[in-house]
């Protein structure tokens, strides 16, 4: 044998790399679109759990407490410095708890902000509503309310849709209106699909 020793090459070719780029490129350019519509979709569903979340922390502070709390929708900036000025809005895009006797201490419960989540999210639903000491659901006065109190949760660029919303004895589920009957997870036959509209 001779001492010479044989050179072996390593690395990549220029051809083996633009294949694998384009390769790379390919299943890029098809997934990206799945992964925007579940991006969506996702925001969507961790939105209406915030609200779901939100209303069940407002009842067992009410309960806590033993005074009434308030969950609002508000195009306000919710926060603790905001707690006396801000303004209970219907379809409001962002959403706050707090105490509603002005003279208690540390009335400001907690809060969220839509554009915190996603752009394009939207609720839909009362303005506010109360939780009495015992947990029973009243409405922005105080009186007891008679009816479900529905909270609608949605985004613009997916037809992906939540309902949360709070019987009057004050039990709260988050639903999906696209699911048929029987489903665990649907609305039907709880909320019609008008009121989950």
């Amino acid at each position: 044998m001779s001492k010479l020793s044989k050179h072996i090459e390593q690395g990549a070719t220029l051809l083996e790399l633009m294949v694998t780029l384009m390769v790379a490129a390919i299943l890029l350019a098809t997934g990206l679109p799945a992964m925007s519509d579940w991006i969506k979709r996702s925001s969507v569903g961790t939105a209406a759990e915030l609200i779901q979340n939100g209303l069940r922390q407002a009842e067992t502070e009410a309960i806590r407490r033993n005074a009434e709390v308030e969950f609002a929708l508000t195009d306000d900036t919710p926060g603790a410095s905001m707690v006396d000025t801000m303004t209970a809005k219907a379809n409001g895009k962002n959403w706050l708890i707090r105490v509603v006797d002005t003279a208690a201490a540390n009335r400001y419960v907690n809060g969220n902000m839509a554009k915190q989540l996603s752009g394009g999210l939207s609720y839909q639903g009362p303005a506010s509503i109360r939780f009495s000491g015992a947990g029973r659901v009243l409405d922005s006065t105080g009186a007891a309310v008679g009816a479900k109190q529905v909270f609608r949760v949605s985004r613009s660029g997916t037809d992906l849709a939540y309902c949360v919303f709070v019987t009057p004895g004050g039990g709260v589920k988050m639903c999906n209106p696209a699911y048929p009957s029987g489903n665990p997870r649907a609305c039907q036959p709880i909320l019609t699909a008008a009121e989950c509209s």
